[in-house]
Formats: C-alpha cells, structure tokens, sequence
C-alpha cells in the first residue's frame, strides 16, 4: 500500500495543508514540468476551476487524473493514426466539467 504524503501548500496567499499518495504528488509534478508551470500555479488553476461541490484535495486528484487520461486517449504514437495531440492544460478543465 502506497503512503500518504502531507505538504503545506500556498495557494493564493492561503497557506494548507494536502494529503496525497507519494505518486499522486509524482503526477502532479509531472503535469507541472509538461505544462512549463510551476506547481503554486496549477494548484491555484485548479482551486479556480473546481466544482464548488468538491474539496480541493479531490479536485486536485479529478484533474490529474483526467489530465492523464486526456493525455494518454489523444497519444500520437510515432505511426500515423487520425487522433489528434493533446491540445494543451485547459482542456482538463473542460473535461472536469
């Protein structure tokens, strides 16, 4: 069983704490480095862009992970295939919707 990893975050100026599984954090991180943002940035995107009936922890978890779907349903393998590339981060939060 994975462990859960409590940070302190900041997210506009409000500081919290969030508790994710050690991958769960990796997946972020990942998100940041594809995106170029930095993690303050995305987690204050997703704090903006939740459904007000979710915590932000589980919106954290429901963009990544449809982020990661979204990513890998519209993967161009190096053969051609009429799927398109990923458009780009807001197309997450559409799908979240």
């Amino acid at each position: 069983m994975t462990k859960l990893a409590n940070r302190v975050i900041s997210v506009y100026d409000r500081k919290t704490s969030m508790r994710l599984a050690v991958p769960e954090w990796i997946a972020v991180d990942d998100i940041c480095k594809r995106e170029r943002i930095k993690r303050k940035k995305l987690l204050e995107l997703i704090e903006s862009n939740k459904d007000p009936k979710l915590g932000f922890t589980s919106s954290v978890r429901l963009f990544t992970i449809t982020y990661m779907h979204h990513l890998l349903e519209n993967y161009t393998p190096k053969v051609k295939s009429s799927k398109k590339e990923y458009e780009n981060i807001f197309s997450a939060f559409k799908l979240m919707s």
